[in-house]
């Protein structure tokens, strides 16, 4: 009988056991998630549906805070990692607060001094490349091509395959933004008018089909 009772309090005390540790890995989970999220982002060749690993950098706006884009590296798989959080002490991507006001106080009154002290407030506000960015979270991220000007010719990095650059309706500098909540719960699977490739959306990733540019094609956007 006592070793019933024994049974019978010990199942009741691992049942209990149980649901604590449930309830503890949920708030863990969710903490973290709080914490900070990660999004991947790929850039897939829309004629050949491969992933694009000659092309290693990529211009990115986390929200509108930023005037200038920075530079994040895609790895040997073409991919790039791109963490948001809403803690303060981890981001290390300058958020450039009040750029845009001091710029344009600056051009009414132009001066040296000034100058000085703006350049060296906002020294990293303008496009660098930076590792394993974390970026303070926000509602919309943007993407535009990496451009490099080499003994005066400029090179394109890629063209998007989601825009109608055939009718030059669209810049390839142009970028476009994209739901931060809708890549996290759904994925972005951007449009491709560059060939037959299909990608299924999967949370948490954004790829982007794009295409290499023809040295036609790039010294003719270099001019528009």
């Amino acid at each position: 009988m006592q070793i019933l009772r024994v049974s019978i309090l010990l199942f009741f005390a691992l049942r209990i056991a149980r649901k604590w540790i449930l309830a503890l890995l949920l708030l863990a989970s969710c903490a973290a998630a709080l914490r900070a999220q990660t999004i991947q982002i790929e850039l897939v060749n829309g004629v050949t549906g491969r992933s694009i690993v000659n092309r290693p950098l990529l211009n990115v706006w986390v929200g509108h805070e930023r005037k200038f884009p920075f530079e994040i590296r895609m790895d040997k798989h073409g991919v790039a990692l791109l963490l948001l959080t809403h803690n303060d002490n981890e981001i290390n991507v300058p958020e450039c607060k009040g750029m845009q006001a001091d710029s344009e106080k600056l051009q009414m009154n132009p001066n040296k001094k000034d100058e000085e002290e703006f350049n060296k407030k906002y020294k990293y506000c303008t496009a660098f490349e930076v590792n394993n960015p974390i970026v303070r979270f926000a509602d919309s991220i943007s993407i535009g091509p990496v451009i490099r000007t080499v003994n005066g010719t400029t090179y394109f990095q890629y063209v998007p395959c989601w825009v109608n650059t055939a009718e030059n309706k669209h810049s390839w500098l142009s970028s476009t933004d994209f739901s931060t909540e809708q890549i996290l719960q759904h994925g972005i699977v951007t449009a491709n008018a560059c060939g037959k490739a299909t990608i299924l959306p999967q949370p948490g990733h954004l790829v982007f089909f794009v295409r290499l540019p023809t040295n036609r094609e790039t010294w003719r956007q270099a001019w528009n």
